[in-house]
Parts: C-alpha cells; structure tokens; sequence
C-alpha cells in the first residue's frame, strides 16, 4: 500500500510522531473534529497508515525526513515517549511556527522513571520507596536491596521499558539467579538506562486516571478506574473505581495529583498516571504516561467524549469539557494468546460480542501478548459489569481458538464488523 502524501478536510495540521494504534485513535478523533492529521510512521504496515491516514513514511533520526514532515503541519503530537527529543528539538529549532504538545520537558520527565520519582518525592506525592544501583559489585548491591527491602523488589530500567519490558521482580518465591539478575541490570545499562530497586508493593488493586490539560492551564478528568494487569500488560479497564468499592477519597486525591502535575510539567494534552492502594488504603503512584493511555480506552463509546478527543481539544486551544460514561465503563484488550510460539497472520474479528464495541488495530500479525484491539462496552450495574466481562473473555478466546487454526484467513482491517458510532470505523 502506498502511503496518501496529502490531508483532506480543513482545520489545523496535526502531526503525530509514530503510527501505532494510538496514533491510529488520535487520527480518527482530529479527522472527526475537523481537522487534518498527518502521520509520521516507519512503514506503511502500521495501524494508522493502513486505516487511510495521511503520512510520511520516514525515520525520526533523518534530519529530511523530520523536515519533509514538520514542513506540512502546523503542531505536532506524540503517540510514546520513544523519541529522540535531541534532533526533533533541533528540527523544531528550525519551524518556530510548530508547537510539540506535550513539551519537551514532559516528554523528557516521562522517558526517565527515576527523574519521575525525583519529581514524585518534591511534589509531595507519594510513591513507593525505590534506591539506585549506584555500582557496586551486584552480590554486595543485592544485600543492601535485600535489607532495604525484607518484603522483596523490583529491578527497574529507568528509561525504555513498557509493558512489563525493563522490570525483574525480586523476592523470596520469585528471585532470579545472579547471573539472571547481571544480564538484565547489563542489557538495560547497555541501552543508557540506569538500574534502580523499587520496594515490592503488597497492592489491593492497581487504579489509573487520565486528565487532559488546556493551553490555558484548564484541566478536566477521567473518571479514575479500576486496571488488571496481565504478565505486565493491562488486560482490562472498569470504573468507575468507586463503583468496585474504592473510597471516593481516592477520587480526589488522584485529581490533586495531577493537578499538581500538570501545573508543575506547564502540560498541554492529555495524559495519564498509574497508581497502586496498598493494603493500607494509601494511593501510591507507579509512573505517569506523557499521552493518551491504554487506561482511557474505555471512553471510545458511542458519543462520549473520548480521551482522543480531549487531546485533539486541548493541543489546539479549544475549550475543554468533561467526559463522563454511562454507567458502568469496560474496556478489554485483545492480545495475542500465550500459546503463540511465532508471528501469525490475523483477521479481524467478523463481529463483536453483544453489547459491545470492537476496536480493531488492523496489525497483520499476531504475537504473544501483542495488542491487536480492544472491546469497550457499558453495564448498568457492578454485576452486570461483570457478566459483562466474563462475556467479553469468551468471546476472545473463541476468536483466538477460530484464528490459530485459520492463519492463511484475510487480515484486512475491513472485516471488523463492529463499527464505532464516535469514529465512523472499527478500530
């Protein structure tokens, strides 16, 4: 497929680094609201191209293809934190008249876990006790973790870890051997992460929140929900949190949080913190996301305002206003199952279960706990949401069960039979 080389409709040009899934949904939101979004993406293969979007294909680290980009928009947006803000810096240097949103400084603070708990520990917000790996011999680093941290912890790479990537879990039922343990502090110091230890969190449940943040420092909020990881990956998103028995307290200091946040980092867009209750019913924050975030996708319903739409708003001065859901909100992944051993070609599901709606990336291939899409969906109580849920998990394994055996089936985005009534298309 040949990437389209132009925009339609009028309206501002947004530039959206990356063309993943995530900027596939920003795409859809700006081209619904009017304007014209432009995709920076590696391949034609990636979501966002593959749904039609407009895009140079180019790499960021090629000073003319970052030109041949940034000469037709007018600001520009990320979909990750993966980037190298050096030479998009310098680029931007060079286009005055292009604004990046969220700034550098945001982007920077996120792609650095330790400056996050830096921050975390200046503001005042609490976070979960963590030290440094300061280079040591490891078996004598490894003894001052474990007195610090009797309970057990996690090794973490400060920079290029997501979804689980760059973390080692540390504890009596659970410790991995020495020479496990200098691999993974080599590979991440190898990359140009630094290695800290986070204390190990006896959690009751794991919350998030997204707010977006106007270029008039105005600010509105998600409601904060509940999220259930798998194997480092969040498989599914309820709330609100306070409809699973959360104290609505935690509602509010989570706001306070990001407030704090956003004023602190001068953010404009959306973006997200994730956040743990320990047994104590403490609200600790885990890190925050300079973007739109998994966590929010359970807003993609009908004609709800979305956490997309909220970012779109926001990066373009337009006045924001609160999105609220129906009922009970459910969000669940659709990853790729366990039992793939290799990169298989993937259909799109030919409908979504009932009640639903079904978000398909349009990725050729399936792997392991790839996201390939998601299901949202609204109940009117708990236990209906839960019901719910259990459905909506059938359902995914009997797609998976119907696909591993079908491989050679047609991958095109075009069989998703679901369609969003907010986007105009399944995705």
């Amino acid at each position: 497929m040949k990437a389209p080389e132009h925009g339609d409709g009028n309206g501002t040009r947004i530039g959206i680094f990356g063309g993943g899934q995530l900027a596939l949904m920003l795409a859809d939101a700006a081209r619904a609201s009017g304007k014209q979004p432009l995709i920076m993406a590696a391949s034609v293969d990636e979501p966002a191209v593959v749904a039609g979007h407009a895009a140079v294909i180019g790499r960021q680290d090629i000073p003319e293809d970052l030109d041949r980009f940034l000469a037709r928009v007018d600001l520009v947006t990320i979909e990750n934190e993966f980037l190298d803000l050096g030479r998009i810096g310098a680029a931007l240097s060079c286009r005055p008249e292009v604004g990046l949103y969220p700034g550098t400084a945001a982007i920077a603070l996120a792609q650095d876990k330790l400056a996050q708990k830096w921050l975390f520990g200046r503001l005042g917000i609490p976070t979960a006790q963590y030290s440094e790996l300061c280079g040591e011999p490891l078996d004598v680093e490894l003894a001052r973790l474990r007195q610090l941290f009797p309970e057990g912890f996690v090794l973490k790479w400060s920079r290029f870890g997501y979804d689980g990537r760059g973390n080692l879990v540390v504890d009596s039922a659970r410790s991995p051997s020495l020479d496990a343990i200098e691999r993974f502090c080599r590979a991440g110091r190898d990359a140009g992460a630094a290695i800290y230890a986070e204390a190990l969190i006896d959690f009751q449940a794991e919350l998030a929140m997204v707010s977006a943040r106007g270029r008039d420092a105005a600010q509105v909020f998600m409601p904060l929900v509940t999220t259930r990881q798998e194997r480092g990956v969040c498989r599914e998103v309820r709330g609100p949190a306070v409809a699973f028995g959360h104290a609505s307290e935690l509602e509010q200091e989570a706001r306070e949080h990001l407030t704090r946040l956003g004023a602190e980092l001068d953010f404009v867009g959306a973006f997200a913190v994730e956040f743990f209750v320990d047994r104590q019913g403490r609200l600790l924050v885990n890190e925050m996301a300079p973007r739109v975030h998994n966590s929010g996708h359970f807003s993609l319903w009908r004609d709800e305002i979305s956490q997309f739409d909220l970012h779109v708003r926001a990066i373009c001065g337009a006045t924001l206003e609160p999105s609220s859901s129906a009922g009970i909100a459910l969000m669940r992944n659709i990853l790729g199952p366990e039992a793939l051993v290799a990169s298989t070609p993937c259909a799109a599901p030919p409908a979504a279960p009932s009640g639903t709606v079904l978000h398909w990336y349009g990725k050729k291939l399936a792997a392991r706990g790839r996201k390939m899409g998601h299901l949202t969906a609204r109940a009117p109580t708990p236990e209906s949401a839960t019901q719910l849920s259990a459905a909506m998990a059938d359902w995914e394994s009997q797609f998976w069960n119907s696909a591993t055996a079908n491989p050679e089936r047609k991958h095109d985005r075009t069989n998703c039979g679901a369609r969003s009534d907010h986007h105009g298309v399944g995705i």
